[in-house]
């Protein structure tokens, strides 16, 4: 049944005035006291008109709806609620209403629905009102976001904001080793450190802990970058990869070399070591002069060659490695990698010098004997010269 909505309020007003026999105690008055576009109904005690009353009327400008009421009385703690409404008509409910918490729980903890109509609170899910700190899986948060394995103390991930001073966030991931102690490490940013992004193997505070790698707002990536007092970075130049510190590769590849000037030549030592080609007596020991070096390079033999990587089609001239070792070994070396034979020419310097030297003696030694042999031609010409004109003499 569909009732205009003014009948529906007289409705209740009388229902809430009446006893439970059915009968007014109180004399109720309604009224029109609005203009024609403005209907209002007001109840109130004749007996006491100091004591107020109530009016309800439609809003202004509303145009006329219908309310439906529901077909069952209502309960404890229940309000009239909208459930639909369709075409100008509301249909109404009954709504329990909340006036007390539903479930145990304590301080600090954040309720939860352990069913349709129950809640609860545990120290999993814990808020630190004086701190501002959210815990998940403990009730003391170290961070701004703690998170935490409840049944295992191994795990823990922590999230910090700091403000003022300590500019800074950090994301914490740690763990407990075998010896109980927390490693683990840390992502985030620094405000007093130029910004960009920091990468630590460690769980200790931005603020304090030296930056192990940081990805500068560029895009520039430092390892064991160096910051000064002030919070700005040490830059060595407009670099991709900065690395304060020795680097160590098992296997590496330059795919693109530029061409310049150089300020000096490049050698790989035999740890690995990337340096400066040197020749320091310094650093060196058991020096001896290379013995029987024209002999040596007389068993070389020099090639010309393709390789049979067809991207390189160039034709290439140098030696066999495996030639050369039979010789030379010294100047040949394997790669551990891949146990590829390689020619160090760069050290067949010293061995074409002494090969040279050599050499030169031996023409030297050959010139003296051709001079010699020379003047005892000459001698033996002017002998020569001299019987002949002894001869016509006579």
């Amino acid at each position: 049944m569909q009732t205009n909505i003014n009948f529906v309020v007289v409705f209740f007003l009388l229902a809430s005035l009446m006893g439970s026999a059915g009968f007014l105690p109180t004399p109720l008055y309604g009224q029109t006291i609005r203009p024609n576009t403005q209907k209002e109904i007001r109840v109130f005690d004749p007996a006491n008109p100091a004591n107020g009353n109530v009016g309800i009327r439609a809003a202004n400008g509303t145009s006329g709806y219908t309310m439906i009421l529901p077909a069952t009385t209502p309960g404890a703690n229940q309000v009239l609620g909208v459930s639909g409404i369709n075409a100008g008509v509301a249909s109404l409910n009954w709504t329990t209403l909340l006036t007390t918490s539903i479930g145990t729980g304590a301080s600090g903890q954040v309720a939860y629905w352990t069913s349709t109509s129950a809640q609860s609170g545990s120290n999993n899910l814990f808020w630190n009102a004086a701190s501002a700190r959210l815990g998940i899986g403990t009730n003391i948060p170290s961070g701004k976001l703690s998170i935490e394995e409840s049944t295992n103390n191994d795990l823990e991930v922590t999230a910090t904001a700091r403000g003022a001073n300590n500019r800074t966030t950090q994301l914490t991931f740690g763990v407990r080793n075998t010896n109980s102690s927390t490693i683990g490490g840390s992502i985030g940013s620094d405000g007093k450190r130029d910004g960009g992004l920091i990468l630590n193997g460690n769980t200790d505070p931005f603020g304090t802990a030296p930056a192990q790698v940081y990805l500068s707002a560029a895009g520039e990536l430092y390892v064991n970058p160096e910051f000064n007092a002030g919070g700005s970075l040490t830059d060595y130049g407009n670099f991709r990869l900065q690395v304060i510190g020795d680097i160590y590769a098992a296997s590496a590849r330059f795919n693109n070399v530029l061409s310049g000037a150089s300020a000096r030549p490049l050698s790989l030592t035999s740890n690995g070591t990337l340096t400066g080609s040197t020749s320091d007596q310094r650093l060196k020991k058991n020096i001896v002069t290379i013995p029987q070096a024209l002999e040596k390079v007389l068993a070389l033999r020099g090639v010309t060659f393709n390789w049979k990587d067809s991207s390189d089609p160039k034709k290439m001239m140098g030696m066999i490695a495996q030639e050369v070792k039979q010789v030379v070994p010294e100047l040949v070396f394997q790669n551990e990698s891949d146990g590829y034979y390689g020619i160090n020419y760069g050290e067949t310097t010293g061995l074409l010098v002494e090969a040279i030297k050599e050499q030169q003696k031996m023409i030297q030694e050959i010139t003296k004997a051709v001079a010699k042999q020379g003047q005892e031609v000459l001698l033996l010409l002017k002998e020569l010269n001299s019987l002949k004109q002894q001869l016509k003499i006579k």
